[in-house]
């Protein structure tokens, strides 16, 4: 054999080599067509979806999502720029034996938990103030939210006021109370005919007011009763002069805050609260497909974000079964951090089904719920980058991993 006849040889034989590893790479392991002569059942390996490379459109909506917080270990009051914190507090267990007393003083005592909104060094020197207010309706701390009391249910006339900077965790602070409004709850206890009710107060922020910060509620997981919000009564009746306190009360805190939408991201905002709907286009993903595992990474705006000594930074994620977008599944998919900027959802779990795998179903694709994981605690706030993010690298990615199946 020549020399030029060995190259010819040579060249074809690469050719052919070269066109079998392509026809290798482009093949659909099997082939679409070749799924239809596979027995029903039948796996054909496990595909990853990757929306940063894949085609995934992402819908999002960020909404107000008014939540109850009496469950809380906080007790907020204050204003800081858009934000502002009310406290609901009615002390009970007052006895029936103090009708026809006279209220000699009455003085409400909380105690500071070093907790403080924005979480910076100024505001936890901020000052804080606020004047109590009569409540003038009844209302069940356990269930209302912030869109559930009018200002025409609120007292209009100062009943105590306090200012000054609270630093040091249970530091004591002392507000003088009108003593007619207490002496007031004292006949109510004995006569709950009386006109003159115990609703309860009101911590509503004035003009001194510079942050928000948090005080001990009377909630049971505060083991120390002794820091729990107390009243302290001096009283006379039939010429004796005693002395009356309850740290039993019922409580809320109401915060409420301006979120402006951007571009750019969206925000959990706990306690006020916001929240944000993800639906997810799966139209790429088949129908008949097994989710064996689904990431949701998010990349967080840390500049704008504000965490506290309280925070578990960690969001939550849940199923969406209604059109309007607020009813959800009770089970909840955490999120965590995954590196510095990074937070990850997994959105697989023995004890729930995938939402993936149920839009793929047939359940109606109304989204993904995401809020902050101490929504009803304190005033966390997670801002994150969306869709319509300029660097496509900080949009959310959702990363699949699934089985293709044959159905009969």
């Amino acid at each position: 054999m020549t020399l030029k006849n060995f190259k010819a040889v040579l060249f074809s034989l690469l050719a052919v080599v070269s066109l079998s590893l392509y026809t290798i790479g482009c093949a659909d392991e099997p082939s679409s067509l070749g799924l239809n002569f596979l027995p029903p059942g039948e796996t054909t390996g496990v595909r990853i979806f990757d929306s940063y490379i894949d085609t995934m459109p992402i819908n999002s909506n960020n909404s107000r999502y008014y939540v109850n917080t009496s469950g809380s270990t906080n007790l907020l009051v204050g204003k800081s720029g858009s934000y502002e914190s009310k406290a609901l507090l009615k002390f009970t267990n007052i006895s029936d034996a103090y009708d026809s007393a006279t209220v000699v003083s009455a003085k409400m005592y909380l105690y500071y938990r070093n907790y403080f909104f924005p979480n910076t060094i100024s505001d936890s020197l901020g000052q804080i103030g606020f004047d109590v207010y009569k409540l003038l309706d009844s209302y069940d701390f356990s269930t209302i939210t912030n869109d559930s009391v009018s200002s025409g249910s609120i007292g209009n006339v100062s009943q105590g006021v306090f200012s000054g900077t609270p630093t040091a965790d249970s530091q004591e602070v002392e507000i003088s109370l009108n003593t007619s409004m207490v002496k007031d709850w004292l006949e109510y206890a004995a006569d709950t005919t009386r006109s003159a009710k115990n609703f309860g107060i009101i911590l509503s922020p004035n003009g001194s007011a510079a942050s928000i910060k948090g005080f001990y509620s009377s909630n049971p997981n505060i083991l120390s009763t002794s820091l729990y919000p107390k009243l302290e009564v001096i009283y006379t009746k039939n010429g004796n002069t005693d002395t009356f306190t309850t740290t039993s009360s019922s409580f809320i805190s109401l915060s409420n805050a301006v979120i402006s939408t951007s571009p750019e991201t969206f925000t959990l905002q706990a306690g006020v609260s916001y929240v944000q709907q993800m639906i997810f286009d799966l139209s790429h993903i088949p129908s008949t497909a097994t989710i064996n595992d689904v990431q949701l990474f998010l990349t967080l705006d840390s500049l704008n974000s504000n965490f506290s000594n309280q925070s578990n930074f960690t969001i939550l994620g849940q199923f969406i079964n209604d059109s309007a977008g607020l009813k959800t599944d009770l089970f909840a998919f955490e999120g965590k951090q995954a590196g510095s900027q990074y937070y990850m959802m997994r959105l697989v779990n023995v004890g729930s089904p995938s939402p993936f795998a149920r839009w793929l179903t047939g359940a109606a694709n109304y989204g993904l719920l995401l809020f902050s994981g101490n929504q009803t605690i304190n005033l966390d706030r997670y801002v994150f980058y969306k869709e319509t993010a300029s660097d496509p690298n900080k949009r959310p990615r959702v990363i699949i991993k699934y089985t293709p199946r044959v159905t009969p």
